[in-house]
C-alpha cells in the first residue's frame, strides 16, 4: 500500500513535469508558422490533439480497450462527452498555444495553473459546492500571484503582447475549469482513461471543424504538416501529451483527485524551469515569486475543506477530464 501511495505521488509530479515538456516543444523546434494568430493557434493545436488522440486510441488498443471507447462513442454519452471536449479542445488548447506564442511558456503555464481556482469558484455558483475559509484564502493568493506575473510582463519590451498572452491563458484555464464542471456530471459511471481517449476523438473532430472556420486555418496546418521541423516537436508534444493524461488519472486512482491535482499543477514551475535552462528564457523574480505564488493558491484552495464529509463536497471529481 505505501509503495502504491509513493508511486502516486511520482505519477502526480510525472504529469506536471511531462505537461511542462509539452509547453515548450510547441513552440521550440523552430518559429512557427508565419500567419494569423488564431490561424496560428488553431493548427498548432489540433495537430497537438491528433497526435494525443492517436496515442490514447493506440494505448486503449494495446489495452483491449478500443471496443470500449467505441461503444462510448456510440452511446448516448457521447452528447455529454462532446460537451466536455468543447472546452477542454478548442477553446482550452487553441487558447493555450496562442497565450504560449504570445506570452512564452513560462507565464503561459503560470495563468493556466489557475484552473483550479477557478473550478472552485464555479463549482460554488453553479454545484453549489461551498469553499470555506481555505478555500477563499487560496483564491486570494492565486490571485495575488497572476498580478504579480502581470506586473513583470507589463514592465517588459513586449509587455502589452504578453499581457495580452496572459489574458488568453486566463480564459484558456476558465474553458478547461468549465469543461469539469460539466465532467461532473458526463462522466458519472465510465472508466476515465476510455472516457479521455473518446473525448480527445470528439475534440479532434471539433478542431477539424475549427480549422475549416477560420481563416487561413488550412493553410496553416498544411504549413506544418509539410515543415518536418515544425510537425516533429508538435506531434512529440502530443503524444507526450497524451502519456501525461495517463499518468494523470492513474495518480487519481492511486492517491485520489486532490493529492494528484496538488501535484499535477507543479507543471507551471516545471514549464519555467525548463524554458529558462533549455531555452535561456529569462527568469526575473517577480515571474518567479509569481509562479511559486499561483501553485501555492490553487493548492490550498483545493485541500481545503477536504473530509468536511459534505454532500457533493469533491471538486475534485468535476475537475478530472481537464487539460
Amino acid at each position: 500500500m505505501a509503495n502504491g501511495r509513493l508511486s502516486g505521488y511520482a505519477d502526480g509530479l510525472l504529469s506536471g513535469a511531462t505537461w511542462g515538456v509539452v509547453a515548450i516543444l510547441l513552440p521550440a523546434a523552430g518559429l512557427l508558422p508565419a500567419g494569423s494568430l488564431p490561424a496560428t493557434s488553431v493548427a498548432v493545436a489540433a495537430v497537438f490533439d491528433v497526435a494525443a488522440a492517436l496515442f490514447l486510441l493506440i494505448r486503449s488498443g494495446v489495452a483491449g480497450a478500443l471496443v470500449d471507447v467505441v461503444r462510448v462513442l456510440a452511446s448516448r454519452r457521447a452528447l455529454a462527452i462532446g460537451l466536455c471536449s468543447l472546452p477542454g479542445g478548442p477553446l482550452f488548447m487553441g487558447g493555450y498555444v496562442a497565450a504560449v506564442i504570445l506570452a512564452g511558456p513560462a507565464d503561459a503555464l503560470t495563468a493556466t495553473a489557475t484552473y483550479p481556482v477557478l473550478g472552485a469558484v464555479l463549482a460554488r455558483l453553479v454545484l453549489r459546492q461551498r469553499l470555506d475559509r481555505g478555500g477563499w484564502v487560496g483564491v486570494t493568493v492565486a490571485a495575488a500571484g497572476a498580478t504579480l506575473i502581470a506586473i513583470d510582463a507589463g514592465g517588459s519590451d513586449d509587455g502589452v503582447r504578453t499581457l495580452v498572452g496572459i489574458a488568453v491563458a486566463l480564459g484558456a484555464a476558465a474553458a478547461v475549469a468549465w469543461e469539469g464542471i460539466v465532467a461532473t456530471r458526463a462522466m458519472v459511471g465510465l472508466d476515465t482513461t476510455t472516457v479521455m481517449a473518446a473525448r480527445e476523438v470528439l475534440s479532434t473532430a471539433m478542431f477539424g471543424l475549427v480549422v475549416l472556420v477560420v481563416p487561413g486555418g488550412v493553410a496553416a496546418v498544411g504549413h506544418v504538416v509539410a515543415d518536418t521541423g515544425l510537425l516533429v516537436p508538435i506531434v512529440v508534444a502530443g503524444a507526450i501529451g497524451g502519456y501525461s493524461y495517463v499518468v494523470w488519472y492513474r495518480s487519481i486512482r492511486k492517491i485520489g483527485v486532490a493529492r494528484a491535482m496538488a501535484l499535477n499543477i507543479s507543471y507551471a514551475m516545471w514549464g519555467a524551469l525548463f524554458a529558462w535552462s533549455l531555452l535561456m528564457a529569462p527568469l526575473t523574480l517577480l515571474a518567479t515569486t509569481g509562479c511559486v505564488v499561483v501553485s501555492a493558491g490553487a493548492v490550498l484552495t483545493i485541500l481545503s475543506g477536504r473530509g468536511s464529509g459534505e454532500p457533493g463536497d469533491d471538486l475534485g471529481n468535476g475537475l478530472v477530464e481537464v487539460r
